[in-house]
């Protein structure tokens, strides 16, 4: 399997950040590299919810496999090659006095072992787009009301 894990501090309580997770189908308003997503379930909380993720042509499905409020969320990724048995996303949410540290990390398991490879130089490209999730997640949770106010009147 292979795992790659990036984390950053977040000026906000794990329930705001919580708040922004869990609103499972709107992590097209924070995450510069999602063009659209969507609930693909009825179920739009806890294990079992799916969403819809379009990145350009690319088009994923994601479905939670933990929900444990307000600490961790899991989902895991379907639509990408065959080669990969199971590709999955986990944030965890950590107290750091005032503020929380927030880890995202992506578990790649291949298939069989010679796609290994694969499965490291995936989980290198999905540590890029982490990276850039974690940092939009840290800039929509840390804006005051007002910026949130301007930022959507000028969408």
């Amino acid at each position: 399997m292979a795992t790659k894990s990036n984390s950053l501090i977040v000026s906000a309580s794990k329930e705001e950040i919580w708040s922004v997770l869990s609103e499972f189908d709107q992590i097209v308003n924070w995450a510069e590299n999602v063009d659209h997503s969507c609930f693909h379930s009825e179920q739009i909380t806890g294990v079992g919810t799916t969403r819809r993720i379009q990145q350009g042509p690319n088009v994923v499905l994601e479905t939670v496999t933990c929900w444990e409020e307000p600490v961790h969320l899991s989902y895991q990724i379907e639509g990408l090659p065959p080669v990969f048995k199971k590709v999955t996303n986990s944030w965890k949410l950590f107290d750091e006095g005032s503020k929380t540290r927030v880890e995202l990390s992506v578990h790649i398991l291949p298939v069989r072992p010679p796609a290994e490879i694969a499965a490291r130089i995936l989980s290198r490209f999905f540590s890029r787009l982490n990276k850039q999730m974690l940092t939009g997640l840290k800039n929509q949770v840390e804006q005051t009301p007002t910026d949130k106010i301007e930022k959507h009147a000028s969408s």
